[in-house]
């Protein structure tokens, strides 16, 4: 017998797990967490080192984060960390308030029974009050996913989720306070009754209503953070 078969019945070693995160959500949580500063030039042979990649999937991951609005692409120049300002935050939740409004009128002409469960599935994990910011924004997505995700237009939803990407990296780095936790969860649920009476109008007020709710505390993060003070906010 060849001295390297195993015996009958030897348990095998099992193989350690390989966690492998894309290049783009590397660099990407660099520039949530300022490694890579707001405004600064980044080199595709710097970033290669830094990586420990070759230049071409830097270059595939800096046109994925230009595509979701965290990077510039200059033509003839390079590209640079977008400044995530309150001047673009306005901006995205300007288009995320005209979006989603549209978005949902179709979702709420046809809303099933299986549709409302779902979104209360997802609700009574959000009203779980998650701790982790992470796994907030996720849920938050799912609830909203469930009404929008379905939509015919792509080009609109290709649009919100690109802006989603960028709020979920703000969010990360001005988490939620928990007044505004409250807030959403309050929100959700008069989504959720406008829904359920498949009342279009309604559920656009509110919807537009939950956006610029998330905007003015978003900003308000955003102000007290550059002032350095407490993060306990009150809206």
């Amino acid at each position: 017998m060849n001295g390297n078969v195993e015996p009958a019945g030897a348990a095998r070693q099992a193989l350690p797990e390989v966690s492998f995160q894309p290049l783009h959500e590397r660099i990407r949580e660099d520039i949530i967490n300022g490694v890579l500063p707001e405004g600064s030039w980044l080199k595709t042979h710097d970033l290669a080192r830094r990586y420990e990649v070759s230049t071409n999937p830097i270059r595939e991951a800096l046109h994925q984060l230009s595509g979701e609005g965290f990077v510039i692409i200059h033509r003839n120049r390079g590209a640079r960390v977008r400044t995530l300002d309150e001047a673009f935050v306005r901006n995205i939740f300007d288009i995320r308030a005209l979006i989603e409004p549209y978005l949902v009128s179709l979702f709420v002409e046809q809303a099933t029974e299986e549709d409302l469960a779902a979104m209360e599935q997802v609700q009574v994990r959000i009203e779980a009050r998650p701790s982790d910011q992470i796994e907030l924004d996720r849920l938050d997505d799912a609830f909203h996913g469930i009404m929008y995700d379905r939509h015919f237009n792509q080009e609109a939803l290709a649009i919100r989720q690109r802006h989603s990407e960028v709020v979920r990296g703000l969010a990360r780095r001005y988490p939620v306070s928990p007044a505004r936790r409250v807030a959403m969860i309050r929100e959700h649920r008069a989504i959720m009754e406008a829904v359920a009476r498949h009342d279009v109008k309604a559920t656009q007020d509110i919807v537009e209503k939950h956006a610029r709710a998330a905007e003015r505390n978003l900003i308000q993060r955003m102000r007290q953070a550059i002032k350095g003070s407490p993060s306990a906010w009150s809206e």
